[in-house]
C-alpha cells in the first residue's frame, strides 16, 4: 500500500504541471489498481487525460531500457495517437488583443447605431423596427464578445505560461455558445447592410446636390423672396424625404432657434433665417452621413472578422470561419478552384 503522505505528494507533483492539472490519477502495482486521484472534466464532450502509474518490476532490463527510452522522448507513440501540443497563452496574446479590441469596437458602433437610431435616408418600407431589432441585437452579440474577448486577455495576463485558453476552446459548452453568439452577431449585420449601403448611397447623392448648389449666405442674399423660397423648398424637401429624416431636421431647426412653422413655411424666411436653415440642413446631413459610414463599417467589419483565422484575430474568429472550415474539410483533395 502507498503511504498516505507519498500519494499526496504524487498527486501534487503531477497536478503542477498546468497540462495535467486536475486529472484522475490511477495506480496499478502490487497485484492491485486504484484510484490516487478521481479528478474531474468540465464536460462529457472534453478531452479527458488520465496519469497512469504503473509498477515495473526491475528484473527485466529489457522493458526497463524501453520504458526509459519512453521517457525520454525517444519511444514510438501509441499508433494513430496524436501527438500532444501545449499551447501557452502568452503565445496567442497579439491574436487575442487583436480580437478583443475588433470585438469592443464594434460594440461601441453598435452602441453609437442604438443611441442614434434608425438614420434613415431612404424610405424603409416599413422596415423601420425590424432594423432597431437588427442593431440591439448587434450590440448585445458584440457586447458579449467583448466581455468574452477581455476575459481571454485577463487570462494572459494572469497565468501567461498556463494553456487556460487551450482548454476553454476544447469545451463544446464553451466553443458552441460563443458560436451562437457571433452567427446572430453576423446575420444582423449582414440582414441590415443593404439597407445600410443605400442609405449610404442617397446621402452621397443628396450631399452632392447640397453642395452644388453653393448656398451661403452672399448667395442667398443675392436672391429676390421667390428664388430664395425655391431653394430653401428643394433642400429642405430632398433632407426630409422620411418621417425620420423630417424629425430630425425639425429638431436641429429648433436647436439653432428656427421655429417649425418658419422652417415648413420657406416664404416667411429672411436672408438670415434662409441661411440658417441651410446650414441646419448641411449639418445634418453631414451627421447622416457620418452614421451611414458607420452602418456599413458595423455591418462589413463583423462578418469579416468572423471569417478570419483565429491565429491572426483571436476570440473574433467566429461562426464564418467555422462554416469555411467545414467546407474545406468536405471538399475531396485536389478539387479545390475547380
Amino acid at each position: 500500500m502507498i503511504p498516505e503522505n507519498v500519494r499526496r505528494e504524487i498527486v501534487v507533483r503531477i497536478h503542477a504541471f498546468p497540462e495535467l492539472a486536475g486529472c484522475p490519477i490511477g495506480y496499478q502495482g502490487e497485484l492491485q489498481s486504484r484510484v490516487l486521484h478521481p479528478g474531474f472534466c468540465a464536460s462529457p464532450l472534453s478531452e479527458r487525460v488520465v496519469v497512469l502509474i504503473e509498477e515495473v518490476e526491475l528484473i527485466d532490463p529489457t522493458s526497463l531500457a524501453e520504458l526509459q527510452r519512453f521517457a525520454a522522448g525517444q519511444g514510438v507513440s501509441p499508433e494513430g495517437a496524436p501527438n500532444p501540443t501545449l499551447v501557452t497563452n502568452d503565445s496567442v496574446l497579439g491574436p487575442e488583443l487583436i480580437g478583443a479590441g475588433l470585438s469592443c469596437g464594434l460594440t461601441i458602433v453598435a452602441a453609437l447605431g442604438v443611441a442614434g437610431g434608425v438614420a434613415a435616408e431612404v424610405p424603409t418600407g416599413g422596415m423601420s423596427s425590424f432594423l432597431v431589432v437588427a442593431a440591439w441585437v448587434g450590440l448585445t452579440t458584440s457586447a458579449i464578445q467583448c466581455a468574452n474577448g477581455i476575459v481571454r486577455v485577463g487570462a494572459i495576463i494572469a497565468a501567461p505560461e498556463d494553456n487556460t485558453l487551450q482548454r476553454w476552446d476544447k469545451s463544446a459548452i464553451y466553443t458552441n455558445s460563443i458560436l451562437v453568439v457571433d452567427a446572430l452577431g453576423v446575420v444582423s449585420g449582414l440582414a441590415s447592410l443593404p439597407f445600410a449601403t443605400r442609405n449610404l448611397y442617397a446621402v452621397l447623392q443628396r450631399q452632392s446636390s447640397f453642395v452644388a448648389r453653393g448656398l451661403s449666405f452672399e448667395s442667398l442674399r443675392s436672391m429676390n423672396r421667390a428664388q430664395r423660397l425655391a431653394v430653401i423648398s428643394e433642400v429642405f424637401e430632398e433632407a426630409a424625404r422620411t418621417p425620420e429624416g423630417r424629425a430630425a431636421l425639425i429638431t436641429a431647426a429648433r436647436q439653432a432657434g428656427v421655429g417649425t412653422q418658419t422652417i415648413q413655411r420657406s416664404a416667411s424666411l429672411s436672408v438670415r433665417g434662409a441661411a440658417t436653415v441651410s446650414r441646419v440642413i448641411r449639418d445634418e446631413t453631414v451627421r447622416r452621413l457620418s452614421a451611414s459610414m458607420r452602418d456599413v463599417f458595423g455591418g462589413l467589419v463583423g462578418p469579416v472578422g468572423s471569417g478570419m483565422r483565429s491565429s491572426l484575430v483571436g476570440s473574433a474568429s467566429g461562426s464564418v470561419n467555422y462554416v469555411i472550415n467545414l467546407i474545406d474539410r468536405s471538399t475531396p483533395p485536389g478539387t479545390q478552384g475547380i
